[in-house]
């Protein structure tokens, strides 16, 4: 208990430098006159701990100021806000952090390059804004050139505060990149992040959207792929913490290397193995505040356990806080080291006394076996959650304005369900990294999990009132929770029922009852993904123009893939069945950056028969896609006017024409003709018109979502379509489609992917069936 109140005093000493203007010397000066005091009132108990914290509070008040120093003049931020361009050259020192339209590189700047080529040494770190679609790596030595910008002050929130606690006080926007040399860091680190770049590919190999998304974000740290609704979801739901890597991810490691190796190596060797394996698998997810926080105490627990002494843990929170923050006295100020923090403190403080006081409530009623029972799964699920959420309320109300109303519900529902989701998940990812199909059953064993943890999410996230906006909380609120919580601890509480021996575990039966729901789960799911033998044209909501068919024998072709790589990718995953996610054709049919960009997600993460490529376009997505391709050793095609990819069961693709901006393709099945027109212009179509038109047909994709210029109104009184289908994203559909456009269409039918999400055509050759996200279903006759 000592340890911690010290810690504490030493915490309050690195916050108190945020207030004060006092420098380390000074600080420094203070903390001799302690220890002086401390030496000479050593023999008193009371006096000694008074002078112990005094001197603890100085020290963290002398290692914070330090922290704080201004920026020397060689630093790179001094060139910030010139209005001029700037050419760095700088090493990569942290994992690509992949975001939906740039990526982000932590660059330690080695100097500043001359137009004459000259190098003047430079300092610092700086956040780069890579493209997107560039191949960047941990210890790439790059030469990039943009506008160096301060970090922006935004309303309630300070993003410039938020990074120079990062050491990092620039940003360099819309960067030109130019790989110099690679593998120039630290090796250890360079074979980690290489491994977790490969994990990460394989972990979206084994799973559909968002699942694998989300367990990037437990098992790697690599959270950047959730969709955003999905991450709303789990904000709203108060589930959020799920997603960060705790101290269950680092026990089951722990575990999982002494059982493994304890025998073999001994128990001493074995401690140290799991030491070993916990410490290296902090580094691969990132090293972040909140992972190394249970990392450090996962440590101080096995060093305790091989002492053969029961660890505190307060006093292991309390080192673990000292050691962070005397390395990196920023740590102090991250929201994700706090959060942690804070959690870890509920769950020792009130975890015990609220299982014990439910089980002397419980025990009335139900006797003492049962209550004793009853309050292991209640005490797990409900009462250690709620002892966590207790202590972080007000930080959560204080950095985010809002608070779920669910998560005591929520959580008793999700919990549950983790544990055996990393149990599986993980020797999934370690035995696909070795071979994917090796992976692939315990991914399919692990899939039901994931997915009822994101629906329950989603679901309880739905529900009515499920969060309360709080607006700006004050310092002074959250102080005053905190001294009402101090306060409730320091009350005496019932003491703890007698606890009797504890009921034998039928581990067996247990087991073969959830075996039997997963097999049965899985077997439904199998069963209702089997092929229907009707042709489906599904245009996705991405933003974009991507379609998706699935052919009457259940093979699946996809045509561009819209803006986002995480929107193509989710909306993929819940089309995709679970035990044949392939693609058998993808075909980049535009020539538009934004109508390629998601392909370069889809060719990496799903198994691919060949690429079809009716478009040739300028920018890093397009070759991006074509490098993967390559890479995969997968056929690359050269489509050409009349090429026809036979479909099964009477269904063709055919390349009716290939313009400028791409290609014009019918699909057709019996009866049944859609036209889709990604690459349809003025030209094109005059073109057409003059030669031979396709005549008329029943459903028709617009050109770039019914822009007038690429579907002119004679093309389309020649088509004739009944149903016209507007693939429109990015806040353009204000103004289509084009008043023109939407005359020449009078009478046909208009359905728009922003307005109706997804849209789907069923056709089994004879008649056509429409199903949308967001309206009825209705027939085409």
């Amino acid at each position: 208990m000592t340890l911690f109140w010290l810690a504490a005093a030493w915490l309050a000493g690195v916050a108190a430098t945020s207030v004060t203007d006092l420098v380390a010397w000074q600080w420094l000066s203070l903390a001799g006159l302690a220890l002086t005091a401390l030496i000479l009132f050593r023999q008193e108990r009371s006096y000694r701990l008074l002078f112990g914290l005094l001197l603890m509070l100085f020290l963290g008040a002398a290692r914070g100021s330090a922290a704080e120093r201004p920026p020397g003049p060689a630093h790179v931020s001094h060139y910030n806000d010139l209005g001029e361009p700037a050419t760095l050259v700088g090493l990569v020192v942290d994992f690509p952090d992949v975001r939906q339209r740039y990526v982000g590189l932590r660059l330690r700047v080695e100097g500043l390059q001359g137009q004459d080529g000259s190098l003047t040494p430079a300092e610092g770190l700086v956040l780069v804004r890579a493209p997107r679609f560039g191949d960047y790596a941990y210890g790439d030595r790059i030469r990039t050139r943009g506008y160096l910008e301060t970090p922006p002050e935004m309303e309630g929130f300070s993003y410039r505060t938020y990074l120079a606690r990062r050491g990092i006080h620039s940003i360099l926007a819309e960067a030109t990149i130019v790989r110099l040399e690679g593998r120039q860091a630290n090796p250890l680190l360079q074979a980690l992040f290489d491994y977790r770049r490969h994990a990460l590919r394989v972990l979206h190999r084994l799973f559909p959207e968002p699942e694998a998304s989300l367990l990037a974000g437990i098992l790697l740290g690599v959270e950047s792929g959730i969709p955003p609704e999905v991450r709303q979801a789990f904000n709203d739901s108060g589930t959020s913490h799920i997603i960060a890597i705790s101290g269950f991810n680092l026990t089951l490691i722990a575990s999982f290397v002494i059982a493994l190796f304890g025998r073999w190596l001994g128990a001493r060797r074995g401690a140290l193995a799991a030491g070993l394996a916990i410490g290296l698998y902090t580094l691969l997810v990132g090293a972040e505040a909140a992972v190394v926080r249970a990392a450090v105490m996962a440590g101080l627990a096995l060093l305790a356990r091989r002492l053969g002494r029961q660890s505190d843990g307060l006093a292991s929170l309390g080192a673990a806080a000292l050691i962070m923050t005397a390395v990196n006295p920023r740590t102090m100020w991250d929201v994700g080291f706090q959060l942690s923090f804070a959690a870890t403190l509920g769950l020792v403080l009130y975890a015990t006394p609220l299982q014990e006081r439910f089980e002397a409530l419980a025990s009335r009623r139900l006797g003492r076996e049962a209550a004793h029972g009853l309050a292991g799964p209640v005490g797990e699920f409900v009462l250690f959650t709620l002892a966590a959420q207790l202590i972080t309320l007000p930080l959560m109300a204080y950095y985010f304005g809002r608070l779920s109303l669910v998560s005591w519900v929520a959580n008793p529902v999700v919990l549950p369900l983790q544990p055996p989701l990393m149990a599986l998940a993980g020797p999934a990812v370690l035995a696909g990294s070795l071979w994917t199909p090796l992976g692939q059953p315990l991914a399919w064993l692990a899939w039901p999990f994931a997915a009822l943890t994101v629906r329950a999410s989603i679901f309880f996230a739905s529900l009515p009132n499920a969060t309360l906006p709080l607006g700006r909380v004050g310092l002074p609120a959250v102080a005053g929770f905190y001294l009402l919580l101090i306060a409730f601890k320091a009350r005496p509480h019932l003491p703890a029922a007698p606890r009797p021996a504890l009921p034998e575990l039928r581990v067996p039966t247990t087991l073969g009852l959830i075996a039997l729901l997963l097999a049965t789960g899985l077997t439904w799911r199998a069963a209702a993904e089997r092929p229907d033998g009707l042709l489906h044209v599904i245009f996705l909501d991405v933003g974009g123009e991507a379609t998706l068919i699935e052919t009457p024998g259940g093979r699946f072709i996809l045509i561009n893939g819209g803006p986002s790589p995480v929107a193509l990718t989710e909306a993929l995953g819940s089309r995709l069945p679970l035990f044949g996610r392939a693609l058998d054709w993808v075909i980049v049919a535009s020539d538009r950056e934004e109508q390629i960009a998601g392909l370069t997600a889809a060719v990496e993460d799903y198994p691919l028969g060949a690429l079809l490529v009716a478009a040739e376009g300028e920018g890093s997505a397009y070759r991006h896609v074509i490098q993967a391709v390559e890479a995969s050793g997968r056929p690359i095609v050269q489509a050409r006017t009349g090429y026809v990819l036979d479909l099964g069961d009477g269904a063709r693709l055919q390349v009716l024409a290939l313009g400028r901006r791409g290609a014009l393709l019918l699909l057709t099945h019996g009866r049944a003709r859609i036209l889709l027109a990604p690459g349809l212009d003025t030209r094109l179509a005059e073109a057409l018109m003059r030669r031979q038109p396709p005549g008329a047909v029943q459903a028709m994709l617009l050109a770039d979502g019914g822009g007038l210029w690429r579907n002119p109104p004679a093309w389309l009184e020649a088509v004739r379509p009944r149903l016209a289908v507007a693939s429109i994203g990015g806040g353009r559909g204000a103004d289509l489609p084009a008043p023109e456009v939407a005359s020449a269409l009078a009478g046909a039918k208009l359905l728009r992917t922003d307005r109706n999400g997804w849209i789907e055509l069923i056709t089994d050759g004879d008649g056509m069936w429409v199903e949308v996200e967001r309206l009825p279903a209705s027939p085409l006759e």
